[in-house]
């Protein structure tokens, strides 16, 4: 499966503060982006994988998992993307749409979440 669609993230928001998560601590903060982006990451994969086993229960399990990550997020396209894939997985003609649009809203906040770390 061949992900091609990524977009730059121009200023794309972030409903997230920091500072009620990490009390100003700027290492934690790192610490913290660094966790959300590997759990963003995490998340494409087991998409991915959950399409390519055709087993959702795979890319539940992995929501389920980064569930703070998603709450601190707060981001209306993430969690309306997931829950897309949630209700039309079975579509199969819908998969490769699903994971696109995942994979794009997730790169966005990633690259977001680095700016943020600089």
């Amino acid at each position: 499966m061949n992900i091609s669609i990524f977009q730059p993230a121009t200023n794309r928001p972030l409903f997230i503060d920091f500072d009620q998560y990490t009390d100003g601590d700027a290492d934690f903060k790192k610490e913290l982006i660094y966790l959300m982006i590997d759990n963003l990451k995490e998340a494409q994969m087991s998409l991915s994988e959950a399409i390519k086993k055709n087993k959702l229960d795979i890319f539940e399990k992995t929501c389920h998992k980064i569930t703070p990550t998603l709450g601190m997020l707060d981001d209306k396209d993430l969690i309306d993307s997931i829950l897309s894939i949630k209700s039309q997985f079975s579509n199969s003609t819908e998969k490769d749409k699903l994971l696109n649009s995942f994979t794009t809203t997730c790169v966005q906040i990633i690259k977001s979440l680095e700016k943020e770390n600089r």
